[in-house]
């Protein structure tokens, strides 16, 4: 564990070469996996900034556990609402949403997300600074991130790591007790859990990971969430370029003539 710690600290360092930056900027949640991301990043040798971005659906306890969170890892840290940008926005654009449409709730809370990856990128881009991402192999699997939201990031260390593995390198990095306890939430709205909106825990999606047998409605939620989120593991996807378009074309025209 601690020979893997070393690597991901040497391997962000060689991340953050290659894109010339100067830091690290990362938005603390006050959950685990931001956490981690922490407590990682300030046993590089260059600055760290974390964010808390509370939201009208952040709870007083997040906020604290964040702040614990960034003392413990000793990492500075800035508290910049959006809550008014998110109102803003939502009343401004109205016109855009469909009332009608399902998941109004997650629909809502994709929007905070992204407000909080336009944040990070701003602060990013004035401070010479790449963005941190705290996904891990769970959610990557599972689709479990706003496009363009949390998965809008530079580099994402912990893809690499099941939920499990999360917790334990965690442990051995100090990260409070309180953070280590609390249920995963990615905050979306007041009471929500990781595990009750997926109907599926992290524990069953780390056994799979393990390549392990899980039970049949673990495995069709798995599947479920998996399969519905392709377009979250990949680029856009793009048509063939009109030079290109030409060549083949006129390669089947030729073999057609033969």
């Amino acid at each position: 564990m601690q020979n893997y710690i070393d690597y991901l600290v040497d391997w962000l360092e060689q991340q953050r070469r290659e894109y010339a930056a100067e830091g690290y900027v990362l938005g603390i949640s006050g959950g685990i996996d931001s956490a981690l991301a922490a407590h990682l990043l300030v046993r590089t040798s260059a600055p760290v900034q974390g964010l808390i971005l509370p939201s009208p659906t952040t709870s007083a306890q997040d906020i604290a556990d964040a702040r614990a969170v960034a003392q413990s890892a000793g990492c500075p840290v800035m508290e910049l609402s959006i809550s008014a940008l998110y109102e803003g926005f939502m009343q401004s654009m109205a016109a855009l949403f469909n009332q009608e449409a399902e998941r109004q709730n997650v629909i809502a809370g994709n929007v905070q997300a992204r407000l909080r990856m336009t944040a990070l990128y701003a602060y990013a881009q004035s401070h010479r600074a790449i963005v941190v991402g705290t996904d891990n192999a769970a959610e990557w699997l599972t689709g479990y991130f706003t496009k363009f939201g949390d998965g809008g990031v530079d580099v994402a260390p912990l893809l690499g790591l099941r939920k499990e593995q999360v917790y334990q390198l965690a442990k051995l990095l100090g990260v409070p007790a309180q953070i280590m306890e609390k249920a995963p939430s990615a905050g979306l709205w007041q009471g929500q859990t990781d595990e009750t909106e997926m109907g599926v825990s992290y524990a069953e999606i780390d056994a799979f990971l393990r390549g392990e047998r899980v039970s049949a409605e673990a495995q069709r939620q798995i599947d479920f969430w998996h399969n519905r989120s392709h377009h979250k593991r990949r680029l856009a996807p793009a048509p063939l370029s009109l030079s290109a378009f030409e060549q083949r074309a006129k390669a089947n025209n030729e073999i057609k003539a033969e």
